[in-house]
Protein backbone atom coordinates (compact mmCIF):
# COMPACT_ATOMS: atom_id res chain seq x y z
CA UNK A 1 0.00 0.00 0.00
CA UNK A 2 2.84 2.34 0.83
CA UNK A 3 4.43 1.79 -2.60
CA UNK A 4 1.23 2.84 -4.36
CA UNK A 5 1.17 6.21 -2.63
CA UNK A 6 4.82 6.86 -3.40
CA UNK A 7 4.46 6.12 -7.11
CA UNK A 8 1.38 8.30 -7.39
CA UNK A 9 3.11 11.30 -5.82
CA UNK A 10 6.42 10.88 -7.63
CA UNK A 11 4.86 11.05 -11.11
CA UNK A 12 4.64 14.45 -12.77
CA UNK A 13 1.17 15.88 -12.81
CA UNK A 14 -0.67 16.36 -16.07
CA UNK A 15 -4.10 17.36 -17.28
CA UNK A 16 -5.67 13.92 -16.94
CA UNK A 17 -9.19 13.78 -15.47
CA UNK A 18 -9.11 14.20 -11.73
CA UNK A 19 -5.86 16.17 -11.68
CA UNK A 20 -6.42 19.82 -10.96
CA UNK A 21 -2.78 21.02 -11.34
CA UNK A 22 -2.03 22.52 -14.78
CA UNK A 23 1.17 21.57 -16.58
CA UNK A 24 3.99 24.10 -16.63
CA UNK A 25 4.23 25.73 -20.07
CA UNK A 26 7.66 24.20 -20.83
CA UNK A 27 6.52 20.67 -19.97
CA UNK A 28 3.37 21.04 -22.05
CA UNK A 29 5.46 22.29 -25.01
CA UNK A 30 7.85 19.34 -24.59
CA UNK A 31 4.97 16.87 -24.61
CA UNK A 32 3.48 18.54 -27.69
CA UNK A 33 6.84 18.32 -29.48
CA UNK A 34 7.17 14.66 -28.53
CA UNK A 35 3.72 13.94 -29.98
CA UNK A 36 4.61 15.72 -33.22
CA UNK A 37 7.92 13.85 -33.36
CA UNK A 38 6.16 10.48 -32.91
CA UNK A 39 3.61 11.30 -35.62
CA UNK A 40 6.30 12.36 -38.07
CA UNK A 41 8.42 9.32 -37.25
CA UNK A 42 5.57 6.91 -37.89
CA UNK A 43 4.38 8.57 -41.13
CA UNK A 44 7.53 10.03 -42.75
CA UNK A 45 10.74 8.54 -41.30
CA UNK A 46 12.96 9.73 -44.18
CA UNK A 47 11.65 13.28 -43.93
CA UNK A 48 12.36 13.23 -40.19
CA UNK A 49 15.97 12.10 -40.82
CA UNK A 50 16.53 14.94 -43.30
CA UNK A 51 15.01 17.45 -40.92
CA UNK A 52 17.19 16.32 -38.01
CA UNK A 53 20.36 16.37 -40.16
CA UNK A 54 19.68 19.90 -41.38
CA UNK A 55 18.89 21.11 -37.83
CA UNK A 56 22.12 19.57 -36.51
CA UNK A 57 24.11 21.21 -39.33
CA UNK A 58 22.60 24.60 -38.50
CA UNK A 59 23.39 24.23 -34.81
CA UNK A 60 27.01 23.24 -35.56
CA UNK A 61 27.40 26.15 -37.97
CA UNK A 62 26.12 28.60 -35.33
CA UNK A 63 28.47 27.17 -32.69
CA UNK A 64 31.50 27.44 -35.01
CA UNK A 65 30.65 31.04 -35.86
CA UNK A 66 30.37 31.93 -32.15
CA UNK A 67 33.70 30.31 -31.21
CA UNK A 68 35.57 32.03 -34.05
CA UNK A 69 34.11 35.38 -33.09
CA UNK A 70 34.81 34.99 -29.37
CA UNK A 71 38.28 33.47 -29.64
CA UNK A 72 40.13 35.79 -31.98
CA UNK A 73 41.22 39.18 -30.74
CA UNK A 74 43.60 40.94 -33.12
CA UNK A 75 44.65 44.02 -31.15
CA UNK A 76 45.13 45.18 -27.58
CA UNK A 77 44.84 48.83 -26.61
CA UNK A 78 47.49 49.67 -24.01
CA UNK A 79 48.36 52.84 -22.17
CA UNK A 80 51.93 54.10 -22.55
CA UNK A 81 52.41 57.16 -20.38
CA UNK A 82 49.72 59.56 -21.55
CA UNK A 83 49.30 57.83 -24.91
CA UNK A 84 47.18 54.92 -26.04
CA UNK A 85 48.86 52.42 -28.31
CA UNK A 86 47.28 49.63 -30.32
CA UNK A 87 49.44 46.49 -30.25
CA UNK A 88 48.76 43.86 -32.90
CA UNK A 89 48.50 40.29 -31.63
CA UNK A 90 51.44 39.24 -33.84
CA UNK A 91 53.71 41.49 -31.76
CA UNK A 92 52.80 39.77 -28.47
CA UNK A 93 55.36 37.33 -27.09
CA UNK A 94 53.42 36.31 -23.98
CA UNK A 95 51.07 37.41 -21.20
CA UNK A 96 51.97 36.93 -17.57
CA UNK A 97 50.62 37.72 -14.14
CA UNK A 98 52.86 39.09 -11.41
CA UNK A 99 51.72 40.54 -8.07
CA UNK A 100 48.07 40.38 -9.20
CA UNK A 101 48.84 42.54 -12.24
CA UNK A 102 48.58 41.19 -15.79
CA UNK A 103 51.32 42.20 -18.23
CA UNK A 104 51.73 41.79 -21.94
CA UNK A 105 55.32 41.32 -23.13
CA UNK A 106 55.89 42.30 -26.75
CA UNK A 107 58.58 40.97 -29.07
CA UNK A 108 60.51 44.23 -28.74
CA UNK A 109 60.89 43.50 -24.99
CA UNK A 110 58.34 46.02 -23.71
CA UNK A 111 55.93 45.35 -20.86
CA UNK A 112 52.40 46.72 -20.96
CA UNK A 113 49.86 46.52 -18.14
CA UNK A 114 46.46 45.10 -19.10
CA UNK A 115 43.17 45.47 -17.27
CA UNK A 116 41.99 42.00 -18.32
CA UNK A 117 42.56 38.87 -16.26
CA UNK A 118 44.57 35.90 -17.52
CA UNK A 119 41.31 33.93 -17.87
CA UNK A 120 39.75 36.65 -20.04
CA UNK A 121 42.86 36.83 -22.22
CA UNK A 122 42.91 33.06 -22.61
CA UNK A 123 39.37 33.15 -24.02
CA UNK A 124 40.00 36.07 -26.39
CA UNK A 125 43.26 35.05 -28.09
CA UNK A 126 43.55 32.40 -30.76
CA UNK A 127 44.19 28.89 -29.39
CA UNK A 128 46.23 28.19 -32.53
CA UNK A 129 48.84 30.78 -31.58
CA UNK A 130 48.63 30.99 -27.77
CA UNK A 131 48.82 28.37 -25.03
CA UNK A 132 48.30 28.76 -21.29
CA UNK A 133 51.20 26.90 -19.74
CA UNK A 134 50.37 27.75 -16.13
CA UNK A 135 48.05 29.87 -14.03
CA UNK A 136 50.35 32.85 -14.58
CA UNK A 137 51.55 32.60 -18.19
CA UNK A 138 50.03 32.42 -21.68
CA UNK A 139 52.68 32.14 -24.38
CA UNK A 140 52.78 32.70 -28.11
CA UNK A 141 54.09 29.98 -30.36
CA UNK A 142 56.62 32.50 -31.70
CA UNK A 143 58.07 33.30 -28.26
CA UNK A 144 59.47 29.82 -27.65
CA UNK A 145 63.24 29.87 -27.79
CA UNK A 146 64.05 26.39 -26.44
CA UNK A 147 62.17 23.35 -25.07
CA UNK A 148 63.98 20.92 -22.81
CA UNK A 149 62.65 17.59 -21.57
CA UNK A 150 62.86 17.93 -17.81
CA UNK A 151 62.34 15.63 -14.82
CA UNK A 152 59.32 13.30 -14.34
CA UNK A 153 57.64 14.16 -17.63
CA UNK A 154 57.78 17.91 -17.19
CA UNK A 155 59.13 20.33 -19.79
CA UNK A 156 61.27 23.41 -19.35
CA UNK A 157 60.95 26.21 -21.86
CA UNK A 158 62.92 29.37 -22.46
CA UNK A 159 61.07 32.31 -23.94
CA UNK A 160 62.30 35.23 -25.95
CA UNK A 161 62.63 38.01 -24.91
CA UNK A 162 64.73 36.20 -22.33
CA UNK A 163 63.47 37.68 -19.07
CA UNK A 164 61.26 34.63 -18.51
CA UNK A 165 63.59 31.67 -18.88
CA UNK A 166 63.35 28.29 -17.19
CA UNK A 167 59.57 28.03 -17.09
CA UNK A 168 58.42 24.57 -16.11
CA UNK A 169 55.34 22.99 -17.72
CA UNK A 170 53.71 20.47 -15.41
CA UNK A 171 53.49 16.77 -16.17
CA UNK A 172 49.71 17.10 -16.56
CA UNK A 173 49.89 19.97 -19.04
CA UNK A 174 52.92 18.73 -21.01
CA UNK A 175 50.95 16.34 -23.31
CA UNK A 176 48.53 19.15 -24.24
CA UNK A 177 51.48 21.44 -24.90
CA UNK A 178 53.16 18.86 -27.15
CA UNK A 179 49.92 18.34 -29.04
CA UNK A 180 49.55 22.13 -29.45
CA UNK A 181 53.05 22.26 -30.96
CA UNK A 182 52.06 19.61 -33.48
CA UNK A 183 53.39 16.36 -32.08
Amino acid sequence: MQQDTMTKTSQPSNNVKGNQEPLPAELAADQELQQLFQQLRSREPELLRKLLRSCAALVLKDQEAETVYNAEKERFLVKTGRHLTSVHISQVAFFYCENKTVYMKTRDDRNHILKSSIEEIEHTVSPRDFFRISRQIIISRHAIKKIIIWFNGTLRIDLQPGEHANIIISKLRAPQFRQWLGE
